[in-house]
């Protein structure tokens, strides 16, 4: 079976510099938005994976600092060239680009000069949700600013997705509450937060593009009891938004099976396996057989999450690739299915899940 030379769309992740600034790799390894000390950054799986799949990429015997010392190199020499060759390395030929975070702050189209790949777009919702709340709007300019910006991103850019990580908010536990209540303007940040939720799940109905919802660990300041996915049930259960996909993004880790379950429940409801790749190297073997234990195979989608970087997205890749592989390869070994079906579900993984999904 060949995975190295399956196109890859990457169904979730963030814009990254589109010249180099001297950012140290090491840093952007770690999801903790606190200061972590350098030697607990490089006692870290997941920075001793980045250097020995970073040795191979480039072909190059030496230490860790030789290494990096190599790849500033090129950084600084060709930046342009450093990209094409993480993503020809990994085959992306398409990137889902999260429009809410940027902690790369960088032109759309500088970024899309310097891929040699597509792009696509996602609408986070709490871009204009956040500044409504803060800015403690009236309901009804709240309602008519939050329309509006969803319009004007979906007429300006190649929008494919509507997102949500109301999870970093006030979690996943969504209740609804009726428009007429609203209009009292007697509303908890909560309730305000999850009438939103549901407004844009509709009106990713209503536009025929998929949602995706935060529904996993992240970064520092997450509350994980709040994530589970489970606690969406009562929403997914609702036959009023049984046509819209929704995306559980990060596979739900640590809850993956839950994950998985609700995907093997509901038609509507795909998986995307990002953050979990790469940042848990080990634990993404377990995630990611939790979730395939149950979820159909046609549901379940790629993404790195990567961000600032593109090592990131392409670290992701390549462990992606390797263990999904592996999986396969188990699978095939303890007579689930042959060889066949095992690269039909590799290509499904990587690129025609999200291709259907995503209608691109």
């Amino acid at each position: 079976m060949n995975v190295k030379d399956i196109p890859v769309i990457d169904n979730h992740s963030h814009l990254f510099d589109v010249s180099d600034k001297n950012r140290e790799m090491i840093n952007i390894l770690s999801l903790s938005l606190n200061e972590i000390p350098e030697k607990q950054l490089k006692n870290s799986l997941i920075y001793h994976k980045y250097i020995s799949e970073l040795k191979d990429l480039l072909d190059f015997e030496g230490g860790y600092d030789d290494v990096l010392t190599k790849r500033k190199g090129l950084l600084e020499t060709d930046y342009k060239g450093y990209v094409k060759r993480l993503c020809q390395d990994v085959n992306i030929r398409t990137f889902i680009i999260d429009l809410g975070y940027k902690p790369a702050s960088v032109s759309l189209e500088d970024f899309e000069n310097i891929l040699p790949c597509d792009v696509k777009y996602m609408y986070r919702i709490e871009s204009i949700v956040d500044e409504l709340w803060e800015d403690k709007v009236s309901f009804k300019k709240a309602e008519e600013r939050f329309y509006d910006e969803i319009e004007k991103a979906k007429s300006t850019l190649d929008v494919v997705a509507i997102k949500s990580i109301i999870g970093y908010r006030t979690g996943l536990n969504i209740e609804k509450k009726e428009r007429s209540l609203m209009k009292k303007e007697n509303y908890t940040e909560k309730e305000f937060r999850d009438f939103f939720f549901i407004s844009a799940l509709e009106k990713a109905g209503q536009l025929n593009i998929p949602m995706q919802v935060h529904a996993s660990f992240g970064e520092s300041n997450i509350d994980l009891l709040k994530n589970n996915p489970l606690k969406l049930k009562s929403i997914i259960d609702d036959p009023k938004y049984s046509k819209t996909d929704i995306v559980l993004v990060h596979g739900g880790y640590p809850y993956s099976f839950e994950a998985g379950y609700l995907a093997a429940m509901y038609p509507n409801i795909y998986l995307d396996m990002s953050e979990m790749v790469p940042f848990v190297p080990l634990g993404m073997k377990k995630g990611l057989r939790d979730m395939i234990d149950m979820c159909p195979f046609n549901k379940l989608m790629f993404g790195s999450d990567g961000f600032v970087l593109p090592d990131i997205h392409w670290l992701a890749a390549r462990m992606a690739k390797k263990e999904m592989l592996n999986i396969v390869k188990e699978l095939i070994e303890e007579d689930y299915f042959n060889e066949k079906y095992g690269q039909e579900i590799l290509e499904m993984v990587f690129w025609k899940n999200a291709k259907k999904v995503y209608n691109i």
